[in-house]
């Protein structure tokens, strides 16, 4: 059925604010019901896909700000930065905004100073837009700190109603290994090596937004602690978990439910920033077509890195205005799937 670009705009936008929903809530954000979630969430590509959509809750961005309230500590700053720089998150001015709000708490000033001014935007603009695309009135008396990174919206008024992660259950896995081992690059590589029986490096460091050499390193001294192991095939190396020794915890009932957030979550902000640009807003279908196009050649390949496979159909198999149509019945499969 062919919908119409707005009708296509609010599914997308609901979709996506679904998944960030269910997501943050499973791991101590406060006020989306009974919403169940039992895929590991990685919480540094959760953040900068929520910078972007969440300007269209302001009701989830601002609970996402009291979570990282109690639960920042467990952020892997660096990471955020590599992810922005590797796959081109949009969010920047925002996610400094973040860093400078969360670098008021003395216990971890120097953590989140670099970040906190590392981006800001020339033009002052709302942070916040109706789901219908218009800007949120601007208030007399704006966020400072947003307000330096360029971002204008109310002070940020905190609730306080998040909760720490949970000490069990899947969706806080990845936090929970950091609350273990620190947060460093090693507990990202177990969350991935459970899912999968065995994997090249070079793999795993696009999967995990990760320096590929770090990622090198840090398998090789893990192999020594008999938890992960390696295998040698064709002079290339493989590695895997060693069976049995960490199943309890990352495997309690088969492969650990990981799915590859990084590429997937910057396939949505791309998907959400294309369609929701006012210079598509006008054009005819098959104008749109050609864009539409354009689009599936920027995320069809971040969507087989995540794990989906192809779910878009080659742009080239379809003529004219006929795309229109084919690339909406995608995006609908893709998003039934999230």
């Amino acid at each position: 059925m062919d919908i119409s670009l707005n009708e296509f705009k609010k599914t997308i936008l609901n979709s996506i604010l679904d998944l960030l929903w269910r997501q943050w809530t499973a791991i101590g954000v406060s006020g989306y019901g009974n919403a169940e979630e039992s895929k590991v969430v990685d919480p540094e590509a959760l953040l900068l896909l929520t910078l972007t959509v969440a300007r269209y809750d302001a009701r989830l961005f601002d609970e996402v700000l009291d979570w990282l309230e109690v639960n920042g500590d467990f952020l892997n700053v660096q990471r955020l930065q590599n992810l922005v720089k590797q796959f081109d998150f949009q969010a920047k001015a925002e996610l400094s905004a973040v860093a400078e709000l969360l670098g008021q708490k003395s216990s971890v000033a120097l953590k989140w100073e670099k970040l906190a001014t590392k981006y800001s935007q020339d033009e002052q603009s709302p942070l916040f837009y109706m789901q219908d695309g218009r800007p949120m009135p601007v208030p007399n008396d704006c966020d400072e700190i947003f307000q330096r990174h360029g971002l204008l919206r109310p002070p940020v008024n905190k609730r306080s109603l998040s909760q720490q992660f949970s000490t069990e259950g899947m969706p806080s896995l990845l936090l929970r290994l950091r609350a273990l081992l620190g947060v460093n690059i090693r507990c990202e590589i177990l969350c991935l090596l459970g899912s999968v029986d065995e994997i090249h490096p070079s793999l795993i460091a696009r999967l995990i937004g990760q320096n590929p050499r770090s990622t090198q390193n840090a398998l090789a001294e893990m192999v020594h602690s008999g938890v992960v192991q390696v295998r040698t095939s064709a002079r290339e190396k493989i590695y895997s978990l060693s069976t049995g020794v960490l199943d309890a915890l990352l495997r309690p009932d088969g492969f650990t439910p990981w799915i590859n957030s990084v590429p997937l979550f910057r396939a949505l902000e791309v998907l959400w920033l294309g369609v929701s640009d006012p210079k598509r807003q006008n054009l005819d279908d098959l104008l749109l077509a050609s864009e539409w196009r354009r689009l599936t050649e920027k995320i069809r390949t971040l969507l087989g890195d995540a794990g989906m496979g192809q779910p878009l159909r080659e742009s080239k198999a379809f003529t004219g205005e006929k795309y229109y149509k084919v690339f909406q019945e995608d995006i609908r499969k893709v998003l039934a799937r999230l």
